[in-house]
């Protein structure tokens, strides 16, 4: 089981990995048989080359402009982050601002 301390460590990890756009940075926060799940996608990625398959599809996609963490819920082993983001679409150079909401496991210090 992680720990609260634990779970901040790997939660600041991996959101600063995010803001610099840093695959293999954000790939070192994630447990090799996570389940990574985002909204819109067909199916969640459970081993390391879908994870990278996954998140990487997503940075190719957009680029994070701005990033505001808005709230944080820990509950060992389960964290919710709430934040806000600006999103460059890179294919259109189009941006929008979102909100989203992420839920997380950690498992041995890392995102499962």
């Amino acid at each position: 089981m992680s720990g609260r301390e634990e779970i901040e460590r790997v939660l600041d990890q991996a959101y600063a990995a995010r803001a610099r756009q840093d695959l293999d940075g954000m790939l070192e926060c994630f447990h090799p048989d996570a389940r990574f799940h985002a909204n819109g996608s067909d199916a969640p990625a459970l081993d390391r080359p879908s994870q990278r398959a996954a998140i990487g599809g997503i940075l190719e996609t957009f680029q994070l402009l701005d990033f505001q963490q808005q709230c944080r819920v820990i509950d060992p082993p389960r964290a919710v982050v709430h934040w806000r983001g600006r999103f460059k679409a890179n294919n259109t150079g189009h941006t929008a601002d979102a909100d989203v909401l992420d839920l997380i496991e950690v498992r041995d210090g890392r995102i499962a």
